[in-house]
């Protein structure tokens, strides 16, 4: 059955803070961390309580200060305190200068109280075959009764703890991502709390979440044919060919070096230039037959190479996985290109790693994992779609395709299967906002697609910027055209731009 949204609980009196030491990701000097208490469940606060932490960066100018930001970037499962206290993210110098910056952790994060899921919650098979219901009942084990309440509307009601308790009247939104959607949740919920909004990468509410992860996989698709494009034609730079389909083969290459299996990503559209020497006559006919048999291509290769060198696997190559993770933020392709030429390899770093830091790493990857599938699979609003179950099967148990396997998972509803919905979220408006919301999104971004951008702006009523370009997320990433417009928006409340260049 699922839940209506609950009403807005009015306090008595403001929550108290316990500030604290900081954790280890908040590098910014002079970053003051604290902790409120929040009931578990907000429809029924004698269930108990549990702990909120927040990090807030005072504006440096505090003549100037214009307000306070609450920021998050996205997941669900990002680190709000690296998002709003570390050097990871390029906020415009106005920013820092005019507004205090807070970052909510959510709930079930390490810095809040977090969700144990380290139990496991049946056999080998159940986490297989039911993955919603085997994380579910792991993180039962240790953290009973806290599991459903990680959902985005609690999060958003923890924001309006923490700013009751720091005594501000309004607060703004930065919202990245996943994000976007808590801060119009938050936005939805206390309108006459909220000042400006902005949405960076939005995402489509009613897809959330089997459809958004289903998206990611032509979304990806598009991206990595963006990035081998910018490769082959900064060639003179890089030196990896002079085509997106000679640059895709080396770098398949590197992966197969690394891991004994070649990829099996959907390669680019190949080009007379790519014709083998002698068959030249053929022309773009001959070019097209090779990027219709392409796709074939790289899976016989990979099957080939699984069948020599067995325990190979695609998913073992650090080059597979830093291009999926890098391939979305544009301002890193760069250092991406020059790891894959072998010029400057990011992963020399992770080499001198100790023993129990890799242990530590892959603990709180898990940990993150976990989080994200109790959230997604709490809210799912989008039914299985049973076809894509073969290529679920196909992607992650035989060839480890890391681009198709994730989006095939949760579109068959393997990712929560055993395991039912049980909340439902507000349907945002931002119809009470006294200040339109500005909306940010971008015609190559991978993970949040530009052709379903139209829903939130519709429903937030925003004020929409397209950057002509690839990426996802935009503000504080090195683009400088969009951080004057959020930064004139901020001042103003009005934006009139409506378009912005890529950083490529």
């Amino acid at each position: 059955m699922l839940a209506p949204p609950i009403a807005a609980q009015a306090q008595e009196t403001s929550p108290s803070i316990t500030w604290e030491e900081c954790p280890a990701q908040v590098t910014v000097d002079g970053a003051e961390c604290g902790r409120v208490e929040a009931p578990t469940y907000y429809s029924n606060p004698s269930a108990g309580n549990i702990s909120v932490g927040f990090v807030r960066v005072k504006a440096l100018d505090q003549s100037a200060k214009r307000g306070v930001l609450f920021g998050n970037p996205g997941g669900p499962g990002g680190d709000a305190y690296g998002y709003a206290a570390s050097e990871g993210f390029a906020w415009p110098e106005e920013i820092r200068q005019e507004w205090d910056f807070v970052g909510v952790q959510p709930r079930g994060l390490p810095g809040s109280t977090p969700v144990d899921c380290t139990a496991m919650g049946g056999s080998p098979i159940d986490a297989m075959v039911n993955m919603g219901s085997f994380i579910r009942n792991s993180c039962e084990q240790a953290t009973p009764g806290y599991t459903n309440s990680l959902t985005t509307e609690n999060t958003a009601r923890d924001w309006e703890m923490v700013r009751q308790a720091l005594g501000e009247e309004k607060l703004s939104v930065m919202g990245l991502s996943y994000g976007t959607f808590l801060g119009s949740t938050y936005a939805t919920l206390y309108p006459e709390h909220t000042d400006r909004v902005v949405l960076d990468s939005a995402m489509k509410p009613s897809a959330a979440w089997n459809g958004i992860l289903a998206s990611q996989e032509a979304g990806y698709n598009n991206a990595l044919n963006d990035f081998f494009t910018w490769m082959a034609d900064n060639n003179a730079t890089y030196k990896m060919g002079d085509t997106p389909l000679k640059v895709y083969e080396r770098w398949s290459g590197v992966v197969a070096h690394e891991a004994g299996a070649r990829p099996t990503a959907l390669p680019p559209g190949a080009e007379i230039g790519d014709l083998p020497p002698g068959l030249e006559f053929a022309g773009q006919p001959g070019a097209d037959v090779m990027t219709a048999t392409g796709p074939l291509r790289v899976q016989a290769e990979n099957l080939r190479d699984s069948a020599l060198n067995p325990g190979a696997n695609q998913v073992y190559s650090v080059t597979l996985n830093l291009t999926r993770g890098l391939v979305p933020l544009a301002a890193e392709w760069d250092a991406l290109a020059k790891h894959i030429n072998g010029t400057e390899r990011l992963d020399e770093a992770q080499e001198e790693a100790s023993q129990d830091e890799l242990q530590q790493q892959q603990a709180q990857l898990l940990q993150g994992q976990a989080f994200q599938n109790l959230v997604i699979c709490n809210e799912n609003t989008v039914p299985a779609d049973y076809a894509a179950l073969p290529t679920y099967v196909w992607s992650n148990y035989v060839v480890g395709d890391i681009f198709a396997a994730p989006p095939a998972m949760f579109a068959s509803g393997a990712a929560c299967n055993g395991r039912g919905p049980i909340t439902k979220n507000p349907t945002l408006n931002g119809a009470g906002l006294e200040v339109q919301p500005l909306q940010i999104n971008a015609t190559g971004d991978p993970q949040t697609p530009y052709r379903y951008h139209g829903e939130m702006a519709q429903q937030m009523n925003s004020h929409v910027v397209t950057v002509h370009g690839p990426g996802h997320g935009h503000v504080a990433a090195g683009n400088e055209v969009v951080d004057d417009i959020v930064v004139d928006y901020l001042r103003t409340g009005h934006a009139t731009a409506t378009d912005a260049p890529g950083l490529h």
